[in-house]
C-alpha cells in the first residue's frame, strides 16, 4: 500500500482541486487514498454537522469514481472515538461527550453512541460502495476513561480493555462483510495491557511524524522521546527485542521504528504513516527537511516485510497547501523505483524534476530557513485548535500577557528577530532560484508568498512585543506592517480561491490574519487618531 491521506478536518477542498490532485497522486505512484471527510458531505445521520459548502453525495461519488478509474483504492476514514469536535459542538449531541467541557471525544460507554456510530458507518458504506478497508480513526483519545461511567469500568477492568472492546465492537460488523477495519496505532501502543483482546483482523496504522534514523532517541508511547540510556526497565522488558534486534552493545542505537515491528510481531497487519505536515509547523510553510527525513525513512521501513506499506498523512489544520509539501508527496514513487538511493540523491532528483535545475542546495536551504516558528506563525500561538472556533479579538493581548507572566517576552522578541533575518534570507534565495528555474514557477510563487507572509508576521510580532514591553517602537513601522499584512491577506485569498470552498476560505483568512491585524489596529487606535486602521 502506498497511500495518501486527504484530510478535510480543516480544509474544505474544491472538487476540481481534488480531481487535479487525484491525477497527480496516481501519476506519482500512489495506489490508495484515505478520505477523511468529516462534515464535508451532506450526511443524513448528522445533518447538523454538515458544512454549508459540503459536497452532495452525488458530487462526492464522482470523486470516488475518478479515484477508482485512476486505480486509487478509496478508504473512508470516520473518527469513532476522539477528534469529534465537529459533532460534539452541537447541543443535540453534547450528551455523547466523555467530558462535559471538552468537545474532543465521545464516551464509549454511552448507550446512545454505538447505534449512532453504526448508522453513520452504514451511511459511509452506502456512499463509498464496495470497499476493501474502512478506517475507524480512534487516535489521541486522551480523555478516555475519565467520565464517571468509564472510570467505574476502568477500575473493574482497565483503560486498555475499555479501548480494545470499543474498537472490536465497531470492527466486527465490517469484518463479517469482508472489509478490513483500520485504526490508528497510538492508543494501542500507549495502553497495550489488553492488546491481546484486540482482533488481529484489524489493521494498524502506526503514525509518528517526529522520528527519523540517526536522531539518537526513540518515541515510546506514553513516555515520549527517550535516549538509549533513558529507556526504562519496563520498556526494555516489553520492547527490548524490537528496540535492539541486533543487540544493545555500545555503539548500537535503538531501532527507530520498533513500534511497527512490535505490532507486526503481535500478529497485526501494519502500515506506517509519516507526515508531510504536522504539529510544530508554521501556518504558512512546513518544516521541509524534517518531514522529508521522516517520510524517507518511513517509506524504506514500510516497503519491507513484515510491514504492508506506507500512508503519507497531511494535516490541514496547519493551513499551508499541498503545493508546499511536494518534496514529501513526490517521494514514494522515487523510493520504490530507486530503493538504494540516498535522501540526498532524491533531493537532487526532486529539484531537477520539478524545476529543471541542478541547484538543489539553494532551493532546500531557502525552504529550511522558513521552517522555524516565530510568535504568531503557528497554530498554538494563533489560538487555532481543531474545533475551528472563532479566535477572540483580544487573543494577541492575552497571549502577550501570558508570555509576560511566564517571563518569556524577551526570549520571544529575540527569537522573532532571528526568524526575521532567516525569513528575509529565504526570500532572497527563492528569488535567485526562481530566476534560474526552467519550470515549476507556479509552485515557487507559493514559496515566495510563504516567505513574505512570514517576514510580515515576524515584523508584526517584533513590533507588538516591543510595544507591549513599552520600548516605544516606531509607529510608522506599524503602519507599514499593517498595510503589508492586508495586501498579503488579499493575495492569499486569491491564491486559495481555487483550493478552498468559500465558507472555509473566509475562516482560513480569519485564522491566519485577523487576530494579528486586530491587535495592530488597536495599537494604532490607541496611539494615533490618524491611524491606517
Amino acid at each position: 500500500m502506498i497511500g495518501f491521506h486527504i484530510d478535510m478536518n480543516t480544509a474544505q477542498f474544491q472538487g476540481e482541486y481534488l480531481e487535479t490532485w487525484l491525477r497527480e497522486l496516481a501519476h506519482r505512484g500512489y495506489d490508495t487514498i484515505i478520505w477523511e471527510i468529516e462534515n464535508n458531505v451532506h450526511w443524513e445521520t448528522c445533518p447538523e454537522c454538515c458544512s454549508p459548502d459540503a459536497f452532495t453525495k452525488n458530487e462526492f461519488k464522482k470523486l470516488l469514481d475518478l479515484c477508482r478509474k485512476l486505480k486509487l483504492e478509496p478508504i473512508p476514514l470516520f473518527q469513532t472515538l476522539g477528534h469529534c469536535e465537529y459533532v460534539l459542538k452541537h447541543e443535540k449531541y453534547s450528551h455523547l461527550k466523555e467530558l462535559p467541557k471538552s468537545l474532543q471525544q465521545y464516551c464509549p460507554m454511552n448507550p446512545d453512541l454505538r447505534p449512532f456510530l453504526t448508522r453513520w458507518i452504514e451511511e459511509y458504506l452506502d456512499l463509498f460502495g464496495e470497499v476493501k478497508y474502512f478506517h475507524l480513526g480512534a487516535d489521541e483519545a486522551w480523555s478516555l476513561g475519565r467520565c464517571e461511567t468509564c472510570r467505574e469500568y476502568v477500575n473493574a477492568h482497565s483503560l486498555s480493555e475499555l479501548y480494545m472492546r470499543h474498537m472490536n465492537f465497531l470492527a466486527h460488523p465490517l469484518i463479517s462483510r469482508g472489509i478490513t477495519p483500520i485504526i490508528w496505532a497510538d492508543m494501542v501502543l500507549t495502553h497495550p495491557e489488553a492488546m491481546d483482546l484486540l482482533d488481529r483482523r484489524i489493521m494498524l496504522f502506526d503514525w509518528m511524524y517526529d522520528i527519523y534514523h540517526g536522531q539518537g532517541k526513540v518515541w515510546v508511547w506514553g513516555q515520549e522521546f527517550k535516549t538509549k540510556n533513558e529507556l526504562s526497565p519496563k520498556t526494555l522488558e516489553v520492547y527490548g527485542k524490537y528496540l535492539f534486534p541486533r543487540g544493545d552493545e555500545p555503539g548500537r542505537e535503538p531501532e527507530t521504528f520498533f513500534n511497527s515491528d512490535a505490532l507486526a510481531d503481535h500478529g497485526f497487519r501494519v502500515v506506517n504513516c509519516p507526515g508531510s505536515s504536522s504539529f510544530g509547523d508554521n501556518v504558512f510553510s512546513p518544516r521541509n527537511w524534517y518531514h522529508m527525513t521522516n517520510t524517507f525513512d518511513s517509506l524504506h521501513k514500510g516497503r519491507n516485510a513484515p510491514l504492508e506499506g506506507t500512508v503519507l498523512t497531511s494535516w490541514t489544520i496547519h493551513l499551508f497547501p499541498w503545493e508546499l509539501q511536494l518534496a514529501c508527496i513526490d517521494m514514494p514513487g522515487y523510493v520504490y523505483r530507486h530503493p538504494d538511493a540516498t535522501i540526498e540523491m532524491y533531493q537532487k532528483a526532486f529539484v531537477a524534476d520539478r524545476f529543471g535545475s541542478d541547484d538543489d542546495t539553494t532551493f532546500m536551504k531557502a525552504c529550511g530557513l522558513l521552517s522555524k516558528p516565530s510568535l504568531f506563525t503557528y497554530t498554538a500561538s494563533l489560538g487555532l485548535d481543531k474545533d475551528g472556533r472563532h479566535i477572540p479579538s483580544d487573543h494577541v493581548e492575552k497571549e502577550l500577557a501570558r508570555l509576560k507572566k511566564e517571563n518569556k517576552l524577551q526570549s520571544e522578541l529575540e527569537n522573532s528577530r532571528q526568524r526575521l533575518a532567516e525569513y528575509t534570507q529565504a526570500l532572497a534565495l527563492f528569488e535567485t532560484f526562481t530566476a534560474r528555474a526552467i519550470r515549476g514557477k507556479d509552485i515557487l510563487t507559493w514559496w515566495h508568498l510563504a516567505a513574505r507572509n512570514l517576514i510580515n508576521r515576524a515584523r508584526a510580532s517584533i513590533w507588538l512585543l516591543e510595544n507591549f514591553m513599552e520600548h516605544q517602537p516606531d509607529k510608522k513601522e506599524s503602519a507599514a506592517i499593517l498595510t503589508e499584512l492586508r495586501r498579503l491577506r488579499e493575495e492569499t485569498a486569491v491564491k486559495y480561491q481555487s483550493i478552498l470552498k468559500p465558507t472555509r476560505l473566509a475562516e482560513y483568512l480569519h485564522w491566519l490574519y485577523e487576530a494579528v491585524e486586530t491587535a495592530l489596529e488597536k495599537q494604532w487606535a490607541t496611539a494615533d487618531p490618524d491611524s491606517p486602521a
